[in-house]
């Protein structure tokens, strides 16, 4: 009990960790929403890719991570804001040309398949930039309390990661890819109004 009002207590005094956990659980939900569905798509035509098809564009997919750095750069030299509001915007760039390339049905798969991975790299890409910003004004708040304030974190996005999964099965039975798309595009043009907000 004593734990849970002390995690409790951080969030009513970090206005800096409430925001950054929320916005990070919010391009949570976005990454989860398509990286869950997105075999569903690549499985159909005209794209027809088996598992290791699939596995490889996850594996091109995860080069987003290498921006980490980048972002990091960026905060330690006052960016932190508009560094964040273009992660945002990346993320949603990347959903609408993911819905874009996804609409293919028939005809020549490489270059659908190709714009789905580019697709997939600038989603990656805004993740890890909000994430590493996030994370880095988070441990710049309280040092004596900086294993509770990154699990508080880290919780609070995973559980954005978790209702992203729950959601790509919904949307997918609903409206199939656009419908994925969308809605991790709604959930990247909300972190976008808190950055304004802000």
């Amino acid at each position: 009990a004593g734990l849970i009002a002390s995690l409790v207590l951080l969030l009513r005094q970090e206005p800096v960790l409430r925001r950054r956990a929320f916005t990070a659980s919010l391009v949570m939900v976005a990454f989860s929403v398509f990286w869950t569905a997105v075999a569903l798509r690549l499985a159909a035509p005209p794209f027809d890719l088996g598992q290791k098809g699939i596995a490889l564009f996850a594996l091109v997919g995860a080069g987003g991570a290498a921006v980490t750095p980048v972002f990091g750069r960026a905060g330690d030299r006052g960016f932190t804001r508009s560094a964040t509001v273009l992660c945002h915007l990346v993320l949603i760039a990347a959903l609408c040309l993911a819905a874009w390339a996804g609409a293919a049905k028939a005809g020549g798969a490489w270059l659908p398949l190709i714009l789905m991975g580019v697709s997939a790299v600038l989603l990656d890409i805004g993740v890890t930039g909000d994430q590493t910003l996030g994370r880095r004004a988070v441990n710049l708040l309280q040092p004596k309390a900086r294993g509770r304030i990154n699990g508080l974190f880290v919780g609070i996005f995973f559980i954005g990661g978790a209702i992203g999964s729950l959601l790509a099965g919904l949307a997918w039975a609903w409206g199939g890819w656009t419908a994925v798309c969308a809605t991790g595009a709604v959930f990247g043009v909300v972190a976008l109004v808190v950055d304004w907000v802000e």
